[in-house]
C-alpha cells in the first residue's frame, strides 16, 4: 500500500500539472498558483506549512542515512549526516534546480543499480526455511494491518502532492506531453521498485537476519540481508545509498530555498542572501537529524499537515468553485488541524491528548485507531471547513445587504401612460413619437426610467 500510494500522486500529477501550468504559466511553485487563486495571506501559510513539512522530511532523510551508515558500516553518524547536509548544500547553492536535477538522474542510476545488485545477492546468499514462513506472524491478518490500508496511500498521496520540489519538476517540464510521459512511465517503473524495496524487510524477518526487536528502526531490515554479502558489495551499498541520500536531499533543499526566497519575500533577496539562507537553514535540520529520532512518526507529520492544508487547493482547479476565496482557504487549512485536535479529545477525553495528537506521539504502530482517525478527519475536516467558512461569508453577505436594502430610499414610482393593448401604437414621449416593438399585449409604459 505504501508503493501503491508513491504512484497515485505521480498519476495525478499527469492530470494536475498541465491544468495548473494552464492557469499559471509563469509559475514554478504551487504557491505561486495559490498567490494568483487565493491571495497572499494563503500564499504565505502554505509556504509556512510547506517550509514545515519539507523541513520534517529534511530531518528524517538526515537520520536515517545516519542511521543506515552507522548500521551497515560501523562509523558514527555525525560525520556522515554533517557531511551530507554541506556538500549537498554547497552545489544545490551554487547549481541551483539545475544540480538538483542532474543528481536526480545520478540517483535513478543508482537505484536501478542497487536493486540488480540485491537482486543477486538476495538470490545467492538469503536462505529462508517454508517452516519460518508458516509460522510467522507477518502474512496474518491483525488490525493495523487493515488500517495501514488506508493510511499509507492518503499520507503519501498528499504528501507528494504538497512536496514542492515535484511542483518544481511539473513547472519545469519541457511541455505538458513530457510531463506526462514522465509521471506515468515513472510511475509504472516505480512501482515494482517499491515493492521489491518494501519485501526485503519480510525476507529478512524470514531468513533470521533481522532480530525485529522494538528499538530497532524498520527501514534498516533491507541493510541487515545486505550486511551479509560480501565485503565489495556492502561498501558499493554504502556508495549508492549515500548518492541517493544526497540526491532526495537537494531537492528538498532547493525547494525549501525557492519557497522561502520566492513566495515569503517576491523573490527580491541577492542571491548570496538566499544562498546563505539556504545553508543556515541545514543547522536546525542536522541537529535535529543527528537525534535517536523515529523517522517514520516525523515524516507521518509532515504528511498530516499536507492531508489538512492540501484539500481546499485542490478544489482551486475546479472552475465551478469560483466563488471559494483566500478566507474560505485559510480556514479549511487551519480547520483540518483543528479537526484532527477536535477528534483527539473526543478520543482520548481530554484536550491536551487531543493537541498532542497533531504531532502523532506515539508513531504508526499502536493498537488503538488515533492515527487512523486523524488522517480520516484531517482531509475531511478541511473540506468542511472550508465550505463553511464560505457559507458564513454568503450568511454575512446577506445580512449586510438586507441592512443596506431596508435603509437605501428607493426613488418615487414613475408616471404610467397609457399606450394602447396592440404592438405597432404610437405614444407621445420627452423625446418625440415612439412606436411600441413588443409584440405582447402590454398597454402601459414608463415614462422617464
Amino acid at each position: 500500500m505504501y508503493a501503491f500510494g508513491c504512484i497515485i500522486p505521480l498519476f495525478v500529477f499527469a492530470w494536475l500539472g498541465p491544468l495548473i501550468r494552464k492557469k499559471c504559466p509563469e509559475g514554478f511553485t504551487l504557491t505561486q498558483f495559490i498567490l494568483e487563486r487565493f491571495g497572499r495571506m494563503n500564499q504565505i501559510y502554505i509556504s509556512l506549512m510547506s517550509i514545515a513539512y519539507m523541513f520534517c522530511y529534511m530531518i528524517s532523510e538526515l537520520s536515517a542515512v545516519g542511521d543506515i551508515l552507522q548500521d551497515l558500516a560501523g562509523v558514527n553518524k555525525y560525520a556522515p549526516v554533517i557531511c551530507i547536509a554541506v556538500i549537498t548544500t554547497l552545489y544545490t547553492g551554487y547549481g541551483g534546480f539545475r544540480a538538483s536535477l542532474i543528481t536526480d538522474n545520478i540517483q535513478g542510476w543508482a537505484i536501478i543499480i542497487l536493486v540488480i545488485m540485491s537482486i543477486i545477492g538476495f538470490g545467492t546468499s538469503v536462505k529462508i526455511e517454508k517452516s519460518v514462513i508458516d509460522d510467522s506472524p507477518l502474512l496474518k491478518s491483525n488490525s493495523l494491518g487493515w488500517q495501514l490500508l488506508y493510511i499509507m496511500p492518503v499520507a503519501v498521496s498528499f504528501a507528494t502532492l504538497f512536496h514542492e520540489g515535484f511542483w518544481q519538476r511539473a513547472f519545469a517540464s519541457k511541455n505538458d506531453r513530457e510531463l506526462r510521459f514522465s509521471a506515468i512511465y515513472g510511475s509504472i517503473m516505480l512501482f515494482p521498485v517499491l515493492i521489491f524495496f518494501g519485501f526485503t524487510g519480510i525476507l529478512a524477518a524470514w531468513s533470521g537476519l533481522w532480530p525485529g526487536e522494538e528499538n530497532l528502526a524498520g527501514y534498516l531490515a533491507f541493510f541487515a540481508i545486505i550486511k551479509v554479502l560480501p565485503t565489495w558489495v556492502k561498501g558499493l551499498t554504502v556508495v549508492l545509498t549515500v548518492s541517493m541520500s544526497c540526491a532526495a536531499y537537494d531537492t528538498l533543499i532547493s525547494a525549501t530555498t525557492a519557497t522561502f526566497s520566492n513566495d515569503l519575500f517576491n523573490n527580491r533577496l541577492p542571491l548570496n542572501v538566499t544562498r546563505f539562507l539556504s545553508l543556515i537553514a541545514n543547522v536546525p535540520a542536522v541537529y535535529w537529524g543527528l537525534k535517536d529520532l523515529d523517522v517514520l512518526r516525523v515524516f507521518l507529520i509532515g504528511d498530516l499537515l499536507a492531508a489538512s492544508a492540501m484539500p481546499p487547493i485542490l478544489l482551486g482547479l475546479v472552475d465551478s468553485l469560483y466563488f471559494l476565496n483566500g478566507i474560505d482557504v485559510l480556514v479549511g487549512g487551519i480547520g483540518g488541524l483543528f479537526g484532527v485536535f477536535i477528534f483527539g479529545s473526543i478520543f482520548y477525553h481530554n484536550a491536551k491528548d487531543g493537541f498532542q495528537l497533531i504531532g502523532l506521539p506515539d508513531g504508526l504502530y499502536i493498537t488503538d485507531y488515533s492515527v487512523l482517525g486523524a488522517f480520516i478527519v484531517a482531509p475531511l475536516a478541511s473540506f468542511f471547513f472550508t465550505f463553511f467558512s464560505f457559507g458564513v461569508r454568503l450568511s454575512i453577505m446577506y445580512a449586510f445587504a438586507r441592512i443596506r436594502r431596508e435603509n437605501f430610499e428607493f426613488p418615487k414610482k414613475p408616471e404610467i401612460i397609457d399606450t394602447g393593448k396592440y404592438a405597432g401604437d404610437t405614444f407621445k414621449g420627452d423625446k418625440g413619437d415612439a412606436v411600441y416593438s413588443d409584440p405582447t399585449n402590454l398597454n402601459e409604459v414608463e415614462i422617464g426610467e
